[in-house]
């Protein structure tokens, strides 16, 4: 089974910066593919327009998870928040199939304790 997480990072959720090799320590640690994507949402003046947008197009950090082994990916996940903290809203894990779902609610539970 392929283990899909998507974890959304809206300006000033992490508590730092995301960062390349943070991420490449855990993927090399816990055999996972990890993936990072920075969105730009479209600015009008000096805020962000949000009503009726996309959600894949307002201002993000996404990191996207890839595993096989779901104690892999739950240690991985757990890495990440510990790093960053779990990502605060409700679309958090938007993108995310429903078996990696499952485990990144259960790290988050452990780690942050947001639902």
């Amino acid at each position: 089974m392929q283990y899909v997480v998507k974890l959304r990072y809206y300006p000033g959720d992490p508590l730092k910066e995301i960062r390349e090799g943070d991420l490449r320590g855990v993927s090399q640690e816990w055999g996972l593919e990890i993936q990072l994507e920075q969105v730009h949402g479209e600015v009008n003046g000096t805020w962000e327009e949000t009503l009726d947008t996309d959600l894949e197009s307002i201002t993000q950090t996404v990191i996207t998870v890839f595993g096989d082994d779901a104690s892999s990916l739950e240690h991985g996940l757990k890495d990440l928040i510990a790093i960053y903290r779990a990502p605060r809203t409700v679309f958090a894990l938007w993108g995310s199939n429903p078996a990696g779902e499952a485990i990144a609610w259960k790290a988050i539970d452990e780690m942050d304790g947001w639902r």
